[in-house]
């Protein structure tokens, strides 16, 4: 009788606990923005920042507003190139319209012997509406 007992509570406290993420997702979750990704990878002094962002459907903007490149020198990271989606050499890249999800990268002449990071701004347009989500990219 112990044992089930014991079972039957530890059940209730999984049972909690999932329902309790589930509904926090929930909160989290955006009206614009499924998914996104973004990563760095290296070719010798080449630094590509790749992205991905998923839209909640077919949106009429979908892509990167922002891409900041930072390098670090010693203890402190400079920011070394900014991505616009406002440049005409990068528009194309960063944004798309009238589709689900859009990907793209860019490069950037760095330094072997350095590390890198991206802070992205992730956007999506649907109607009138929109949603930005900010993401970092793993030090590369």
């Amino acid at each position: 009788m112990r044992k089930k007992t014991l079972r039957m509570i530890a059940l209730i406290v999984a049972l909690t606990l999932l329902l309790t993420t589930a509904a926090f997702a929930a909160m989290e979750a955006s009206a614009y923005i499924n998914v996104t990704n973004a990563w760095i990878e290296r070719d010798g002094n080449t630094v590509e920042v790749d992205f991905y962002i998923i839209g909640a459907g077919t949106m009429d903007q979908i892509g990167v507003k922002y891409i900041y490149l930072y390098e670090k020198n010693g203890y402190t990271w400079n920011l070394v190139k900014t991505y616009a989606y406002t440049d005409p050499l990068y528009a194309s890249t960063l944004m798309a319209s009238s589709i689900h999800a859009h990907a793209g990268y860019v490069t950037y002449s760095g330094s072997s012997n350095k590390q890198y990071y991206a802070s992205c701004r992730f956007y999506a347009e649907k109607d009138g509406g929109s949603d930005t989500y900010p993401q970092d990219t793993p030090i590369g």
